[in-house]
């Protein structure tokens, strides 16, 4: 394209010289060179950022990389599709037969670190630009934010990574790169949250629903701390959110993900990836690709293709939901009905149901922060610090409660944990009330992996899990383009 275009140039023009033509950029295209000037060209940028989150290597569509790596590596989900030649990735996830040329992995790779280039993009050129400080001050803090997230996930998922903090435009910049220390990578995690958290608005209008908060960049710094075993930071990190008192539980477990909750009234979802309906291509495809492979679309009310068997609900995990707990029937369909009216006992997740839909046209959110999150991170903070205290047990409490259909800040002796509980007890609880409470969301494999307990759980699942697999492999494509990189234990 730009061999023709500088051939039409010299062609009409000729009056300017090779050198000055390469030099000028044509007025009526943006690029790297005229775009960061206005508060409008960052909002766009950081706006650009934040779409990644719906990238496939994160949370895209429904089957994102994290989707795989977090809740179908685990206990909580497997694959409900035929194991064919085209399904040989996915089951590599299910089976822990992880392959350095695995699509997941290269995805999830690269899809992180397009968003660190974008927000490195921001940051570097923020401060050649005059607009308001306020505006300009938060932009700075958004940006730190998801670079912060983007990093968080990747040093979970491969340990040691690449660690660039500048905007790097050579295309060939990043191929001596090598991986810094884990420590140093939660470095500049901490750094830039810290930073975030003073200088992000307190609260988000309707107008800008998406965008971090405050209150995001504390849970997300209290979730940095707890992964690192830092539990008296994260203690009281998360005790500033609870007594801010901002945040709070919706009163039904189902009002959290229903398409018809305004983000005005959804106090509970703290960050979200968003999508939006409409054939614009910006739907989710959460309820559609995770109905069972190959039924009919009417049987799920939605249009446009059957399901794909993703995130299909593990016997085990039906098992784990006790009596009375709302969660199960709000999460987890047990069968359905096909339109030749057959019952067919296939489970499949419904927490992010939505009918009268095209296929991957959905509305809902996917929530990647909320306060049940912060609640339940507290406890175990606190538990794991200096055991069960008062505190912690009414965060806990406030779930159980919940689950149950009761008053969520109403203390009652039949569900409520007791004084006298033990901290092994309620180290033991909190595992499953966060496996129920967080089902589908992402969060099981990243907390088996933090509390240690990822190998011993999927041996008793019989996997055959082994201690390198609570990091995953470095992208095969990524090793060589870059020798520097080298490779995790045991691929």
């Amino acid at each position: 394209m730009k061999k023709t275009f500088l051939g039409l140039a010299v062609l009409t023009l000729g009056l300017s010289s090779c050198k000055d033509f390469l030099t000028v950029v044509p007025k009526t295209e943006r690029t790297t060179a005229n775009f960061y000037n206005t508060a409008a060209d960052f909002n766009t940028a950081l706006v650009g950022a934040y779409s990644t989150f719906k990238h496939a290597g994160l949370y895209g569509s429904g089957a994102g990389s994290l989707i795989w790596l977090g809740e179908v590596s685990t206990d909580n989900t497997d694959y409900g599709f035929p194991r064919t030649g085209s399904s040989v990735n996915q089951f590599q996830i299910e089976d822990l037969t992880y392959q350095v040329g695995n699509d997941l992995f290269r995805d999830a790779w690269l899809g992180h670190y397009q968003g660190i280039s974008r927000t490195n993009a921001v940051l570097d050129r923020l401060p050649a630009v005059s607009f308001d400080d306020a505006l300009k001050s938060q932009y700075e803090g958004e940006a730190r934010f998801l670079r912060a997230m983007f990093y968080f996930n990747l040093v979970r998922l491969f340990g040691p990574v690449q660690l660039s903090t500048t905007e790097i435009n050579d295309p060939f910049a990043g191929n001596t790169l090598g991986r810094a220390p884990v420590n140093e990578v939660y470095t500049l995690i901490e750094n830039d949250l810290i930073v975030a958290e003073n200088i992000l608005p307190t609260t988000i209008t309707a107008a800008n629903a998406g965008r971090a908060s405050k209150w995001a960049a504390k849970a997300l710094l209290g979730k940095v701390y707890l992964t690192q075993k830092k539990y008296g930071l994260a203690a009281d990190k998360l005790k500033e959110i609870i007594d801010a008192n901002v945040n709070s539980l919706m009163p039904n477990y189902a009002d959290v993900f229903l398409s018809t909750t305004t983000f005005a009234n959804n106090r509970e979802v703290m960050l979200a990836a968003q999508y939006k309906g409409g054939q614009i291509s910006q739907g989710g495809g959460f309820y559609t690709q995770w109905t069972p492979f190959s039924a009919l679309s009417p049987d799920f009310g939605f249009t446009n293709g059957a399901g794909d068997g993703v995130n299909r609900p593990t016997p085990n995990l039906i098992a784990a939901y006790p009596a009375g707990d709302v969660r199960k029937t709000v999460s987890i369909a047990l069968s359905y009905t096909s339109t030749t009216g057959t019952t067919v006992n296939e489970p499949y997740p419904t927490k992010f149901l939505q009918k009268g839909i095209i296929r991957g046209e959905s509305d809902v959110e996917f929530p990647i922060l909320r306060y049940a999150d912060v609640l339940l991170m507290y406890a175990e903070a606190v538990n794991e610090q200096s055991g069960p205290n008062a505190a912690a047990l009414d965060a806990v409490n406030r779930i159980i409660r919940r689950s149950r259909n009761l008053p969520v800040n109403t203390p009652n002796a039949t569900v409520d944990l007791a004084a006298s509980t033990s901290t092994a007890t309620l180290r033991t609880r909190l595992e499953l009330e966060r496996r129920l409470e967080l089902a589908f969301e992402s969060q099981r494999w990243f907390d088996l992996v933090r509390t240690d307990r990822f190998v011993d759980v999927m041996k008793a699942q019989g996997k055959a899990a082994q201690p390198f697999h609570v990091l995953y492999p470095i992208p095969q494509r990524e090793t060589t383009l870059n020798p520097n990189l080298g490779q995790n234990t045991g691929y």
